[in-house]
């Protein structure tokens, strides 16, 4: 029979590498909907859809440039419409001179106290924050890089 060498191998540990990355700062990410019965009266995406609408002046453009299909949208103006106790979108059926849509007085000042509360919650859930800031790990986990988000973000 041969020869028995023995040869000492090194046990090697791989470490972890982590890319070098810039600090980032928990954040809270909130999300304010209002309920009312069985349905979502108003939300993020409703907000938005409103804003759309506010700038295009067309639930159908509002839509496509929330990538949404009109159904979709129309749906959602509905919902809020039949929510709350004055239409929020006053819409005018299309034809030859088209139609087209707008936020009403109310609509507007539903939009303005949503974005207010949406702030205030922000304002009182940044002040809480610092009680997570101690049980963070020292780098974020790797993932997507589209996952981080940017510091001044």
């Amino acid at each position: 029979m041969g020869e028995k060498t023995q040869e000492t191998h090194k046990r090697r540990t791989k470490k972890t590498v982590h890319p070098r990355r810039c600090f980032v700062e928990p954040r809270f990410k909130l999300t304010l909907r209002l309920l009312y019965g069985t349905e979502i009266a108003f939300g993020p995406g409703k907000a938005e859809l409103l804003e759309a609408i506010e700038q295009t002046g067309s639930i159908s453009a509002a839509g496509r440039s929330m990538d949404m299909s009109y159904r979709r949208a129309w749906l959602l103006v509905d919902t809020m419409n039949r929510s709350f106790r004055e239409p929020v979108v006053d819409a005018s059926r299309g034809g030859r001179h088209g139609g087209g849509a707008h936020l009403t007085p109310f609509g507007r000042d539903v939009l303005e106290r949503y974005r207010e509360v949406q702030g205030a919650l922000q304002q009182v859930a940044d002040t809480y924050l610092r009680l997570f800031r101690p049980c963070m790990a020292t780098t974020p986990p790797i993932g997507d890089p589209a996952e981080v988000p940017h510091p001044d973000s």
